[in-house]
C-alpha cells in the first residue's frame, strides 16, 4: 500500500469511526465523558498509525478537542503541554544540539572505534557502543545518521581489500547502528520519548516522581544487557561472523581522526557543560541536600541551567560568538516535545474520565493470570504496537490502561508501567518501526527479512528484559512493592 493511499484512508476512516462512536450513543455502564474520549482515542490511533497528519499535529487534538467534547477545561487540556518533562526534553535536545553543532559526538564516536580495534565483530561491538553511548544523550536519530557514513566507510573498505562484499559484515555493522540507537536510548529519561512519557505521566496521575539518576540505574543496566544480547544476535547467530581483523580499518578510523583535528575550544567548553549537567542530574538526590533551604532541584530545572549556559557563554575567548544561537534551535525536534505532551494529555483524560478504569473492568479476569506472566504479555504487546506506530503513541495509548489495571488487580502501578516504556522502544523487526531503523533501511544495503531475521529474536528480548527490570531493579530503585 502506498503512502498516499493509507494516508487517505486514515483521512476518511478515522473522522468515520469517532462520528460513528459518538453518533451512536453511550454504551451501557459507560460514563459519556469516558465514550467521548474513546472517540478521540481512536481517532488518534488511526490517524498515527496511518500517519494521515504529521504525528506531532495528531497529537494536538487533545488542546483542541478535550474542551469541545467537554470532557476538560482548556486549561486542564493544555497544561500537560507544559509539563516538566517537556522542559526537561527541551533542554537535553539544546545540549545535544551543542554537541553536534561543534562536532564532539563524531569525535566521542571515533575515540571508541579507535579503541574497539579492527578485528570484525570487535569492530561491530565499537559502532554498536559508540552509537549506544551517544544515544543516551543525543537523540537516536541524529545518532544513526551520524554513524551510518562512517560504517559505510568501513564495508567500503572491507569491499576494496577484499575484492567481494562481505555481506555478513555489512549486515551485522549497518544493523548493530540501527540496534545500537534504539537500545542507547533506553538508559535516560531524554534518551527516548517513552521514558520522559512515563516519569511526566506518574508524577501528573499518580504524583509519584522518577528522577534523572534513578531512571539511568533502571534503564543502563537494560541497555547493557540488550546491548551484549544484540551483539550475540548478530554477530554469532544471525550473521556469524571470524574473529579475524580486517586490514586498512585501523587506517582508516585514524585518518578519520587526524581529519578533525585537535579538541577546539567550543568542544571543550560544551563538554564541561554537558559533563556537568549529567553530573548533575546522577547526584541530585545528594545535592538537594546540601542547597539552601527553599531551594528546589529538579531535572528540569538542571537541563535547563545547561541550556541557557550554552547561549551565554562565548565559543572562543570573549567573542559575542556563543556556544548556542537560536538560529540553531530551528533544527530542535519540537514536534516531539509536542507529541510527548499531546500523548500526556491524551493519558490524563483516559484516566480522568474513568475510560481506563472502564477498559481495566473488562480485562480484570487477568487479575487471575500469574502477575509476571501478565507483565510478559504486555511488554510484548507494547514492542508489537511500536512496530507500526510511534514508540511515544504505543506508550500514550497503554499507559493509562495498564496503570489502571493495576490497581483493578492491586498492585503497584509502576510493575506494569516500566514495561510498557522499556519494550516501546524494543521495536526491531521493520524498516518503519523507528528513525535509526528506516536510516539504516536507506542505505539500500539491508532487506526486510535481514531486519526481522536479526530483530524478531531482540524485539522478544526486550519484552523479557523490561519485565525483568519491572521486578528486580525498579522496586529497589522506586521504592515500591511487587507484592
Amino acid at each position: 500500500m502506498s503512502a498516499s493511499l493509507r494516508r487517505w484512508i486514515g483521512l476518511t476512516l478515522g473522522p468515520l469511526v469517532a462520528v460513528s462512536m459518538l453518533l451512536s450513543g453511550t454504551p451501557e455502564g459507560v460514563d459519556p465523558l469516558a465514550w467521548r474520549v474513546a472517540a478521540l482515542t481512536v481517532l488518534m490511533a488511526i490517524w498515527w498509525v496511518t500517519e494521515a497528519l504529521p504525528i506531532p499535529v495528531t497529537a494536538l487534538l487533545p488542546a483542541v478537542c478535550l474542551p469541545l467534547l467537554g470532557v476538560a477545561s482548556p486549561e486542564e487540556a493544555a497544561a500537560p503541554y507544559a509539563n516538566p518533562m517537556i522542559l526537561l526534553f527541551l533542554g537535553g535536545f539544546l545540549i545535544a544540539m551543542a554537541i553536534q553543532r561543534w562536532g564532539l559526538h563524531r569525535r566521542i564516536a571515533l575515540v571508541i572505534l579507535r579503541v574497539a580495534g579492527g578485528r570484525d565483530d570487535l569492530l561491530v561491538a565499537g559502532f554498536m557502543g559508540a552509537t549506544a553511548l551517544l544515544s543516551m544523550w543525543v537523540s537516536n536519530t541524529a545518532t544513526a545518521a551520524m554513524m551510518l557514513p562512517i560504517g559505510l566507510s568501513v564495508v567500503a573498505l572491507v569491499e576494496d581489500n577484499s575484492g567481494e562484499k562481505s555481506r555478513r559484515l555489512t549486515l551485522a555493522l549497518l544493523l548493530g547502528i540501527a540496534f545500537g540507537a534504539n537500545i542507547g536510548g533506553l538508559g535516560t529519561l531524554i534518551g527516548t520519548p517513552p521514558n520522559a512519557f512515563l516519569a511526566g505521566y506518574m508524577g501528573e496521575r499518580f504524583d509519584i516522581q522518577v528522577g534523572f539518576g534513578q531512571w539511568m540505574l533502571i534503564g543502563v543496566p537494560v541497555s547493557l544487557l540488550m546491548l551484549a544480547f544484540a551483539w550475540v544476535t548478530l554477530t554469532r547467530w544471525s550473521f556469524p561472523l571470524p574473529r579475524q581483523p580486517i586490514p586498512g580499518v585501523a587506517d582508516l578510523i585514524e585518518r578519520e581522526r587526524r581529519q578533525i583535528g585537535r579538541l577546539t575550544t567550543p568542544e571543550r567548553r560544551v563538554a564541561v557543560i554537558f559533563l556537568l549537567t549529567a553530573v548533575a542530574w546522577v547526584s541530585r538526590p545528594w545535592l538537594e541536600g546540601i542547597v539552601p533551604e527553599g531551594v528546589i532541584l529538579s531535572d528540569a530545572g538542571i537541563a535547563l541551567i545547561g541550556a541557557l549556559a550554552l547561549f551565554l557563554v562565548p565559543a572562543e575567548g570573549l567573542k559575542l560568538r556563543f556556544l548556542l544561537d537560536w538560529e540553531d534551535t530551528r533544527a530542535l525536534p519540537w514536534g516531539v516535545l509536542v507529541l510527548v505532551g499531546g500523548g500526556l494529555s491524551l493519558g490524563v483524560a483516559i484516566e480522568g474520565s474513568g475510560l481506563a478504569g472502564y477498559l481495566a473492568g473488562l480485562l480484570s479476569d487477568l487479575g487471575a493470570w500469574p502477575i509476571p506472566a501478565l507483565v510478559l504479555i504486555i511488554a510484548g504487546l507494547a514492542a508489537l504496537m511500536s512496530h507500526v506506530t510511534s514508540n511515544t503513541a504505543t506508550a500514550a495509548t497503554l499507559l493509562p490502561l495498564v496503570t489502571a489495571l493495576a490497581l483493578q488487580i492491586d498492585v503497584h502501578p509502576l510493575l506494569l508501567a516500566i514495561p510498557v516504556a522499556l519494550a516501546a522502544s524494543a521495536a526491531f523487526m521493520l524498516p518503519v518501526a523507528t528513525p535509526p531503523n528506516a536510516i539504516v533501511f536507506g542505505s539500500e544495503r539491508i532487506t526486510v527479512p535481514d531486519m526481522v531475521r536479526a530483530g524478531a529474536l531482540l524485539t522478544l528480548a526486550g519484552a523479557i528484559v523490561a519485565t525483568a527490570a519491572a521486578y528486580l531493579i525498579a522496586p529497589w530503585v522506586l521504592g515500591f512493592s511487587i507484592n
